[in-house]
């Protein structure tokens, strides 16, 4: 690696306790409960059963005591702060389509930085990557790597919330949800041991994808409720976790978190299935309402603009989808066609596949 290119790479609630009480007598009732607690109080009689309602029950009301967000954490180690510039700046890299020099990079850095935790984030780094080249093998070897190395590390909790979060997302991109589901919840609890950042940030975002993944698959339309109301929540809990992210911090992803929460939205609004290598879209059943509030989501990132290559190509296809419920075929078409050519120019082999499945999908719809 040059000295100027190094120089240049230097430079550039899910986590809940439920508490459920029975309310007898005159229902007057003291509560003392940890933040991030939600107390459901039950106002109906003890032997009253009130069918049909799995997910929600007008006879109980919740009080949602949210969880206290601590301020940014000190980044009192210079490996800690070290791990940050690695995971942020080479995902930039990686997200603007420069893959092959980020490769280069991970590699030199990986004969030269030998800590523990150096080793786990260029690995983590380098797993991204094969993530977006769409070498799911590689990605199953390098986090497999990391997994030896994780005892003996100083940010054992964050690298391996960082690592489930890695799991979750290379199984979406595969295709295989039910994996990517409990690979996430395996990593959900450690949000609690953490401070929010853009780190949690991005586990949040992941696994509402995943929510919006199962919604769309819901016929039943309470049920497709339910999984968006879930993925909303994380979508916008990640947006909040950002905005306590440390200012001298994940600089890029301070930036990208938000859209990338937006983007999530307006896929879930449109019952698309954005992340598996096959496009399908999802449930029929889409309202004029949600369709609607896809658009604004659209709308307004398009006036913001998208700050990396990759969340550009998603834009296009959630453009697509957009285009296809409105009935505007042709349009969807010739946007899929444009998200293909994106995606191959900017050597996102994992996006090419995917983009040329919308294609062939909307051809009869042409």
């Amino acid at each position: 690696m040059q000295t100027s290119e190094v120089d240049i790479f230097h430079r550039v609630s899910l986590a809940e306790t439920i508490n459920i009480t029975d309310v007898h007598g005159d229902g007057n009732l003291t509560v003392n409960a940890g933040s991030g607690s939600t107390v459901i109080i039950t106002t109906c009689p003890h032997h009253v059963h009130v069918p049909g309602e799995e997910h929600s029950c007008t006879h109980c009301k919740a009080l949602v005591l949210p969880k206290s967000v601590s301020k940014p954490k000190s980044l009192s180690t210079k490996t800690e702060k070290t791990c940050h510039m690695y995971i942020d700046n080479l995902a930039m890299l990686t997200v603007e389509g420069k893959i092959l020099k980020c490769r280069g990079i991970i590699a030199k850095l990986m004969k030269t930085k030998t800590d523990p935790d150096s080793q786990v984030s260029l690995r983590h780094a380098a797993s991204l990557n094969a993530i977006y080249e769409g070498d799911f093998k590689k990605v199953n070897r390098l986090l497999h790597e990391v997994q030896a190395i994780l005892p003996e590390t100083m940010n054992e909790t964050e690298h391996r919330l960082w690592w489930g979060n890695l799991k979750c997302l290379a199984k979406m991109r595969e295709g295989n949800c039910d994996a990517g589901i409990v690979f996430a919840k395996e990593a959900l609890p450690l949000l609690d041991m953490m401070a929010p950042s853009c780190i949690t940030a991005w586990l949040l975002i992941n696994h509402a994808l995943i929510l919006t993944e199962i919604a769309a698959t819901q016929d039943d339309r309470e049920d497709r409720q339910f999984f968006m109301k879930m993925a909303e929540k994380d979508f916008q809990h990640a947006i909040e976790h950002t905005e306590y992210e440390h200012p001298k911090q994940m600089l890029h992803s301070q930036s990208r978190v938000p859209r990338f929460a937006k983007m999530g939205l307006a896929f879930l609004y449109l019952g698309c299935k954005e992340s598996a290598d096959n496009f399908r879209l999802g449930t029929s059943d889409v309202s004029l309402d949600d369709i609607k509030r896809a658009k604004n989501v659209i709308d307004a990132l398009d006036r913001d603009g998208m700050v990396c290559d990759s969340g550009q190509f998603q834009f296009m296809v959630a453009k697509t989808c957009l285009h296809y419920r409105l009935g505007s075929y042709q349009q969807a078409y010739e946007q899929a066609q444009e998200a293909k050519v994106f995606a191959t120019k900017h050597s996102f082999g994992g996006f090419v596949k995917f983009a040329d499945s919308i294609v062939q999908y909307l051809q009869d719809y042409k």
